[in-house]
């Protein structure tokens, strides 16, 4: 067993490394199925595409940085870097070609194996996933504690350690007389003040600081009108539990109704129940400060709005190219919330906490309050669909990445 420190610089790379190649071996059946049938849908997209070339050379940058033989499993296979990065670079050709819908459709279906994904073993449910959303929210904070900014966001302590287990697996925890036990809860920490002296920034409302932890990210804008971003740097390792999920099973929210608007709604009506609602969620993330506003990613690399989607990349490899069906919402002032179909090619380039298992998609939605309304409300049905080059490269042929063009 080995334990190093959770300190940020050092243990940040250490946890997007695991994050990203932590591929799940032990699994009886794969959560990727070659898709025999030809699918039902047509592979045209509800976006527009200047968004989605720079989304697929960030993943070709990131797989690029990887050694190209290294293997990765694939649908009860197993690929190479190189066989990712070229599937993304014969796409990137055909989408440049700007080909018509149905030609497109036609151009995917001849150069590439379709796999869906989804949690296998139950036949009752299709293989569909759970498609949420986040974004990337705006909070008003201080570098300082005075009213009314009272509740901190915290930088990693200094106890916080890791263990790695006999499989390579990472278990986040503390020292107690020279034995490894769990980290705090949520609720020691706030309440205890497990991590007092490693404040990092102030906000005005401890829901604002929840939304945060679960967005894993986000932009401060302080009293002098200055705009920073934090980022996740490390987890307390607790399990993610929903507080949505919480309000609806115990009969205080409807579930076509739950929402992180009506969530914050309740909260701000029933500020009695807020501290132990909150706190039923034992997971808390600590941060760091960002080197620039952009959303990032677990990959290093900047999000793009409708195209980055998170999943747990233990079960779907990081970087892939990806095609998501189910549907979105529109609000209005006047008109309420209306529902449309999604469908769109996707990049798998984040995870998160509450990513757990192979049935979960979130789409990243963009940036401010816009974005949070409609992010907050999904939590739909959909289908997933990873797109893999047919062709495989030959061995000894030359690395297509020398030829990417740098992301801009």
């Amino acid at each position: 067993m080995k334990i190093r420190p959770c300190g940020t610089k050092a243990v940040v790379p250490v946890l997007i490394l695991i994050l990203m190649t932590g591929f799940n071996g032990n699994c009886a059946e794969s959560p990727l199925l070659a898709a025999v049938a030809r699918p039902s849908f047509s592979f045209a997209d509800d976006l527009e595409q200047k968004d989605l070339v720079p989304a697929v050379r960030h993943s070709l940058k990131y797989l690029c940085g990887l050694p190209p033989d290294r293997k990765i499993p694939f649908g009860g296979r197993t690929v190479s870097v190189e066989h990712l990065a070229r599937s993304l670079d014969v796409f990137l050709s055909l989408v440049n070609g700007e080909p018509a819908s149905g030609e497109l459709d036609r151009l995917i279906r001849e150069h590439f194996d379709i796999y869906q994904a989804g949690a296998p073993g139950n036949p009752d449910s299709g293989r569909q996933m759970l498609v949420t959303g986040y974004f990337q929210p705006i909070f008003a904070g201080s570098l300082t504690r005075a009213s009314p900014y009272l509740h901190p966001l915290y930088a990693v302590p200094d106890d916080l350690v890791y263990r790695t287990g006999a499989r390579g697996e990472k278990t986040a925890g503390r020292i107690r007389d020279d034995t490894f036990v769990p980290y705090w809860t949520r609720g020691e920490i706030e309440l205890q003040g497990r991590a007092a002296g490693h404040e990092l920034v102030w906000l005005k409302d401890p829901f604002d600081a929840f939304v945060l932890h679960v967005q894993g990210s986000g932009l401060i804008r302080l009293p002098d009108g200055a705009v920073q971003g934090v980022r996740f740097a490390a987890r307390n390792g607790r399990e993610y539990r929903s507080i949505g999920r919480l309000l609806v099973e115990t009969g205080r929210l409807k579930l076509k109704d739950a929402s992180l608007d009506s969530i914050r709604a309740y909260l701000a009506a029933h500020p009695g129940e807020q501290e132990k609602i909150l706190h039923h969620n034992e997971s808390f993330i600590f941060f760091s400060w960002a080197e620039h506003l952009k959303p990032t990613g677990n990959l290093g690399l900047e999000l793009t709005a409708g195209r980055s989607a998170a999943v747990d990349q233990s079960f779907y490899p990081a970087g892939a190219l990806a095609f998501l069906v189910s549907r979105k919402p529109s609000i209005s002032r006047g008109n309420g919330v209306q529902w449309t179909p999604l469908h769109r090619f996707v990049l798998v380039q984040d995870t998160g906490s509450a990513m757990r298992g192979p049935g979960k998609v979130d789409l990243f939605w963009g940036t401010g309050p816009a974005a949070g309304a409609e992010a907050g409300r999904m939590k739909e049905k959909g289908e997933l669909f990873l797109l893999l080059l047919k062709k495989q490269p030959s061995p000894g042929t030359a690395s297509i990445c020398s030829d990417i063009p740098e992301v801009r």
